[in-house]
């Protein structure tokens, strides 16, 4: 039951902050333009230093001293074996480009940064801090790169046949997220240190991204439009919380991961899409909509499925 009643706690916030931004909207108060050019805001600014504040303090000097290869290469093949078998499938529930663009993002895209440490610390304490702080460090980059080469290929904005490998590696290096891990990843590997006036206005910017970013989603939110989208949002959902998480957890125990780092695994693939799914399907010509109805049917139902698969996995003694 505590399990259950803290994936309501990390849960239920997320939903208060979507449903601010819904009745700020319907009740006239925030207007579409302001809302799209806070979507913008989000996507160059805040949420950048966000991700570059995280990479920056993973990859401290105490990094390469706790970097567990195994773990690492695991979660690493992992991603890339679901990217690969959803390039597959999603065209299949996907009736437009955009949208199966969007769909590989929110199945695959977890909202790692927000439930992880939190959900894995709540069952292992601070020992959780090491192995989330590795996958950390390996999951932004990787989750980022994917997305931005996912979302050009399948994005509306250009045909396919002016899609080249040039434009995508110009599109990684211009990506404002891509550009903030790298900064992070430089700035803490070789401990730069910044004046505590810098120091202090990074970290307060920083704080708004995850907030702002769920307002601006829930201003945009369109019930007719789950309506419209109830399957593949349904299909994407039940992929991202049940099948994905499933199969991983059976695989990973099958190599030999146990307690800690099974819960850390665990945490990666069965935590809900993250919301930086929407911000970058928004900003670059794929299916914003249908984005947004992942994350909050997916947030919706984690409460349920990790507290479920905590719960087996503890009576079976892997946990």
């Amino acid at each position: 039951m505590s399990d259950f009643l803290f994936s309501i706690n990390v849960v239920l916030p997320l939903f208060l902050l979507i449903a601010t931004g819904y009745v700020l909207k319907q009740t006239g108060f925030v207007s579409e333009s302001f809302l799209t050019e806070a979507n913008r805001f989000v996507f160059n600014f805040p949420l950048p230093l966000m991700l570059f504040q995280n990479i920056r303090n993973t990859f401290d000097g105490s990094f390469i001293a706790m970097f567990d290869t195994r773990l690492i290469l695991s979660a690493f093949a992992g991603i890339i074996v679901v990217i690969a078998v959803l390039l597959i499938f999603a065209p299949l529930f996907g009736k437009r480009r955009a949208t199966t663009g969007s769909m590989i993002q929110g199945i695959y895209r977890s909202n790692f940064i927000i439930y992880g440490l939190p959900l894995a610390t709540s069952m292992y304490g601070d020992s959780a801090i090491i192995p989330i702080s590795m996958l950390l460090g390996m999951v932004i980059p990787v989750y980022n790169i994917a997305a931005v080469v996912i979302l050009t290929v399948f994005s509306e904005t250009r045909s396919v046949s002016s899609i080249s490998f040039s434009l995508i590696i110009k599109n990684v290096f211009k990506n404002p997220l891509i550009l903030a891990c790298i900064a992070g990843f430089s700035v803490g590997t070789f401990d730069i240190q910044f004046p505590v006036f810098i120091e202090t206005s990074v970290n307060e910017m920083s704080k708004i991204a995850t907030p702002l970013a769920l307002m601006v989603m829930g201003g945009l939110f369109r019930f007719r439009g789950l309506m419209n989208n109830f399957l593949p949002a349904f299909a994407a959902t039940l992929f991202k919380l049940v099948i994905i998480p499933l199969a991983a957890m059976i695989v990973f125990i099958k190599m030999g991961f146990r307690e800690l780092e099974l819960a850390a695994l665990l945490c990666l693939f069965a935590t809900p899409t993250a919301v930086t799914s929407f911000i970058m399907a928004e900003n670059m010509g794929c299916d914003g909509e249908i984005s947004a109805h992942i994350v909050v049917l997916s947030t919706a139902l984690s409460a349920i499925t990790i507290f479920l698969f905590i719960f087996a996995l503890k009576s079976m003694g892997y946990l």
